[in-house]
């Protein structure tokens, strides 16, 4: 099958050439808005594409499509809906952009730091052009990597994204394909990579629309919302190529360094190759043409290790996965929450394993989701698995109280900081909690198009232990905003140096840097007290030891029994004055002979030199 794009392509020469897959129609129809009563006819090709190439078209033309005679539709494929979700699709080139100067080849996955952001609640304008004014503040906090939230066009002005109908196209609440550019572009220059979020598992549409995406759905699965994506069946072919393309236009034409796509478990795809190994191929492919590093992450609610597995191992070879695992753990934790999911995350050794492992859950029994959950594969690099205190998803978990500063307090919210930081995997933060941010993250939306998210579709409804806001009204939305004079405030200023400091020791400390677990012991000293010892890859005895106080009250251990020989020197005290405390300074060199005391949901990170013994 002829692999090239969907929908309108401009080429170097002003040509544009049409491409619809729609293998159940005859006769395809195009109609511009130059020529309103002229109706162009595409040609059958092979496979189910219908094809059509027009000369010196004009620049920012419209067009539509006409099915059999129907009335008139958007282009699936459409790279820009400048109009919303009208009739017309307008044709974009992409050649038109001045990528002078953009020389950045992307990041590999261990280096990442991730920040995770919205753009319409990220700023007071809720535009791209918002969200790049505030760049310089993620380069300044230690960021070199921003996950954008799904940025395709979706129903409405307002929503997460997950409500995607074109794929291809900018949402043009938030700015224009040339706007996208110019963030991603303006990120680069300040060596900060860019991940897109998307939507290949669920797709919605305009049901005055069916007829157009008859191949894209199963004929014989359905999840909560709705049909499955058709990966496997008749016509599957066209829709996986779909779906592949448009991971393409987003690396190729938008220089994106990667992309996160949404819910992967509900791909069902019994394909001898499936379609998360085809993309991994094909992006690889155009790695290697274009010497550039674009990484695949997904988020897997099932666990599973194989998708991040190394082809010749059996996996799909993609980089990373999302670990809900670790956030339900810290969650328990730091709340002492027990409802839904997170019963199944409050005996002891679950927090243990999810630092040691990065899963909790290794094929054991959960009793919320009544089954096994996890396998317990051959450890994979601490790279791959990509930990959080707070994310998008589980900010609407716990009501107002969302955020953990404001679940928890002040100390709590550093001492989860820490524990993600530093751990030997690939961290993310959710927008705001740099600097205490209060305000909740909840499902909002305009759009009756729109579906729930996946997690109040699934299981996870059930941990709700509060009645959500209606996602439909306008407070739900405005609520949602970062407050910006929060990082003014004492407390924001300290929050805002303490992440900045632990990042700085994350990007530049050999051992914490390097996202490695087999070099990682974990044990539970006491009751709540967790010492985390992160070994050196090289023989030099540079050891980092973290040790955690998760209880409510002060606690005090002799370590000496747990630690090399040696001197290890006071690096960071999370409830010290210079971040928000009010403790007493400890000593600067641990004691061999006295208890360490440590305060209520605190933290202390120690390095280690060794003695040059002659």
């Amino acid at each position: 099958m002829k692999k090239a794009h969907f929908g309108a392509q401009v080429d170097n020469n002003g040509n544009c050439t049409f491409r619809l897959f729609a293998p159940h129609i005859q006769d395809v129809g195009m109609t511009l808005n130059t020529k309103p009563d002229h109706t162009f006819m595409l040609s059958p090709a092979e496979h189910g594409f219908h094809e059509l190439t027009i000369n010196d078209i004009a620049p920012d033309s419209s067009y539509s499509f006409l099915l059999d005679g129907s009335k008139k539709f958007p282009d699936p494929a459409s790279l820009w809906q400048p109009e919303g979700l009208n009739s017309y699709s307008t044709i974009f080139d992409h050649h038109k952009f001045d990528w002078k100067g953009d020389n950045f080849s992307g990041l590999p996955i261990h280096e990442m730091i991730i920040y995770e952001a919205h753009i319409g609640t990220f700023s007071k304008e809720g535009t791209i052009h918002g969200l790049m004014s505030k760049l310089d503040h993620l380069s300044e906090l230690g960021i070199n990597t921003l996950e954008l939230m799904p940025v395709a066009q979706f129903a409405g002005s307002r929503g997460w994204g997950n409500e995607t109908i074109f794929p291809y196209a900018v949402h043009n609440s938030y700015g224009t394909p040339d706007e996208l550019k110019a963030l991603v572009k303006a990120s680069h220059k300040l060596g900060i990579a860019v991940v897109l979020d998307v939507e290949f598992c669920q797709h919605c549409f305009m049901k005055d629309f069916n007829a157009a995406y008859t191949p894209f759905f199963s004929d014989s699965r359905t999840m909560a919302w709705g049909k499955t994506i058709n990966f496997d069946e008749e016509y599957s072919f066209g829709v996986r190529e779909f779906y592949i393309q448009c991971a393409l236009s987003w690396l190729r034409d938008f220089h994106i360094d990667g992309l996160r796509i949404n819910n992967t478990h509900s791909i069902l795809d019994q394909s001898p190759v499936h379609f998360l190994e085809e993309l991994s191929v094909r992006i690889r492919s155009f790695e290697n043409k274009n010497k550039r590093k674009c990484v695949l992450i997904i988020d897997d609610k099932h666990n599973s290790p194989r998708p991040i597995m190394p082809a010749d191992k059996g996996g799909f070879g993609l980089d990373a996965l999302w670990s809900d695992d670790f956030h339900h753990a810290l969650h328990h934790r730091i709340t002492g929450d027990v409802n839904g999911v997170f019963r199944d995350y409050s005996s002891p050794e679950k927090m243990v394993s999810a630092m040691q492992h990065g899963f909790a859950y290794r094929g054991q029994f959960s009793e919320h989701r009544k089954r096994i959950h996890g396998c317990n594969q051959q450890e994979l690099s601490g790279s791959k698995l990509i930990v959080y205190s707070q994310n998008h998803d589980q900010t609407i978990c716990s009501g107002d109280e969302c955020r953990t500063i404001k679940k928890a307090g002040f100390e709590a919210a550093k001492l989860s900081a820490g524990a993600t930081l530093l751990s030997p995997y690939t961290p993310l933060l959710f927008m705001g909690e740099e600097y205490g941010e209060t305000a909740p993250f909840h499902y909002f939306s305009d759009s009756v198009e729109a579906p729930l998210p996946s997690a109040f579709n699934e299981q996870e409804l059930d941990s709700l232990s509060f009645e959500a806001p209606d996602p439909y009204e306008d407070s739900t939305f405005t609520s949602s905003h970062l407050d910006w004079n929060k990082k003014e405030s004492e407390q924001g200023k300290s929050m805002f140096e303490f992440y900045k400091k632990l990042l700085t020791l994350r990007r530049e400390h050999p051992v914490l840097k390097e996202p490695c677990h087999s070099r990682c012991q974990v044990q539970e000293l006491q009751p709540g007290l967790i010492m985390m010892i992160r070994n050196p890859s090289a023989s030099d005895g540079r050891y980092a030891s973290i040790i955690f106080n998760f209880n409510k009250t002060a606690i005090s251990e002799k370590l000496e029994a747990y630690l090399p020989k040696g001197p290890w020197t006071l690096e960071l005290y999370s409830a010290a004055k210079a971040f928000g405390g009010d403790q007493s300074p400890l000593d600067k060199i641990l004691s061999d002979s006295t208890p360490l005391k440590l305060a209520p949901q605190s933290f202390a990170l120690y390095f280690h030199t060794p003695l040059n013994i002659y």
